[in-house]
């Protein structure tokens, strides 16, 4: 399947033309993050489905949840970091891995769209090489499309 990088292009405008998203969030719940907390507001069920979690529960690292009750899109949360924080690295690389794993068995053959994964300072602030090498590796059987553009907070945009 096809590994397709899209630079400087806001994803939020293009979901649909996609079977499935894979957002990338931390276990403290927080939708804080550029793509992210658009997913919230374009897609009020990420938030509901994402605040019924337990809030701070490591055990949901490596973990998705896959919301497919409104249809086309697919949307896939994934558990990928701790609270995000100044800390140099949050990023979980095992759970990233797992996520992708599972997701790559589930959606197999899919036409889906993410972000550079664990690299921003909302999903990880990760290694970027390492994360894409990830995201790359693990997602195999997919139709990729990983837009890689500046995200900011929804407060400074």
């Amino acid at each position: 399947m096809a590994f397709t990088i899209i630079k400087n292009k806001e994803p939020i405008y293009e979901t649909e033309d996609y079977d499935v998203i894979l957002v990338g969030v931390s276990t403290h719940n927080t939708l804080m993050g550029n793509f992210q907390g658009k997913m919230g507001i374009k897609y009020p069920i990420v938030e509901k489905v994402n605040n019924k979690t337990p809030f701070g529960d490591l055990r949901k690292l490596g973990k998705r949840i896959t919301i497919d009750k409104i249809g086309k899109p697919i949307i896939s949360l994934m558990y990928i970091c701790t609270y995000p924080s100044i800390k140099t690295e949050f990023v979980d690389y095992k759970a990233l891995e797992n996520c992708l794993k599972t997701a790559n068995a589930e959606f197999k053959g899919k036409k889906v769209m993410t972000t550079v994964l664990g690299t921003t300072r909302f999903d990880g602030r990760g290694n970027r090489r390492k994360c894409l090498k990830i995201i790359k590796d693990c997602t195999k059987d997919l139709d990729l499309y990983v837009y890689d553009y500046e995200q900011i907070s929804l407060r400074e945009e």
